[in-house]
């Protein structure tokens, strides 16, 4: 396959992190970008914006991505999320009047995308000419870009409503964002004498190499306890791994790095 152009500057680590990964497992199934829009129920057009960044995809993209790869859909969905987390973040962030342009641009887009793919379901063959030839509007089509329009219009106002929000007084910030090192920020609560910290209430067994929201939640608790996991990013690396094997040791409980329900009831004391 042809050279990647290099993703643009403002694309967040983890939405790039994702992104090359797509682009890999493209590389290695050798598919033109048409090849793979064959395979899945996602358009060339909107590939080539998934691929370039300029578009995050939506999760069910991803699965597709996994399905015909064969790549391990856990791991992928694992990047997805955080790329998820961390788009939203950026949009929080923004301007009310940049995150709502961003939010009408996204929805003009999935609008057209859903007409094009719509449309493409009710076209006939023209017997005399041997080609495709598109009927009218179908009421189906209609349909699909109403409600894509509804949908997005939503996520419009949503968008402006959270960039618009009034922020946290001072005190606030302090007493629920605890840790922020240029990650995922904590949210800490305690319920029923029980720590959260804001990204999953499941306990899981969390490994080397997994990702996600229960991995933020395992970073952000050892953080609380004293056990830096490096950056909290969601990613189980070495560092983290680490960090679990000090508060095994220090807890009492068997010292494999492995976040399973002894070590769970650590991080939640």
């Amino acid at each position: 396959m042809g050279q990647w152009k290099p993703l643009p500057d403002g694309v967040e680590p983890p939405v790039r992190r994702l992104v090359v990964r797509l682009r890999e497992l493209k590389d290695q199934m050798d598919l033109s970008t048409a090849a793979l829009a064959a395979k899945t129920a996602y358009s060339r057009s909107s590939w080539e914006r998934y691929l370039n960044g300029r578009t995050l995809p939506p999760r069910q993209a991803v699965e597709a991505m996994s399905r015909v790869s064969g790549a391990d859909r856990a791991q992928l969905l694992a990047l997805w999320e955080l790329a998820e987390h961390a788009r939203l973040q950026e949009r929080r962030g923004a301007r009310p009047e940049a995150a709502q342009e961003a939010a009408q641009e996204a929805a003009q887009e999935a609008a057209q995308e859903a007409a094009q793919e719509a449309e493409s379901q009710h076209q006939v063959a023209d017997p005399e000419e041997g080609r495709r030839r598109p009927r009218h509007w179908h009421p189906a089509v209609v349909t699909v870009v109403a409600t894509t329009l509804a949908v997005l219009s939503l996520a419009v106002w949503m968008a402006v409503r959270d960039t618009s929000a009034p922020a946290l007084s001072e005190q606030d910030q302090q007493t629920r964002v605890a840790v922020q090192p240029s990650g995922f920020a904590c949210h800490y609560t305690r319920r029923s004498g029980h720590l959260f910290a804001g990204h999953s209430v499941s306990e899981p067994l969390v490994l080397l190499h997994a990702g996600g929201e229960q991995v933020t939640e395992v970073q952000c608790l050892l953080a609380a306890h004293g056990h830096s996991p490096g950056r909290i990013d969601g990613l189980f690396g070495e560092h983290t791994e680490s960090a679990v094997k000090k508060l095994q040791r220090d807890g009492g409980a068997a010292v494999d790095g492995k976040v399973g329900p002894q070590t769970w009831a650590l991080l939640r004391a």
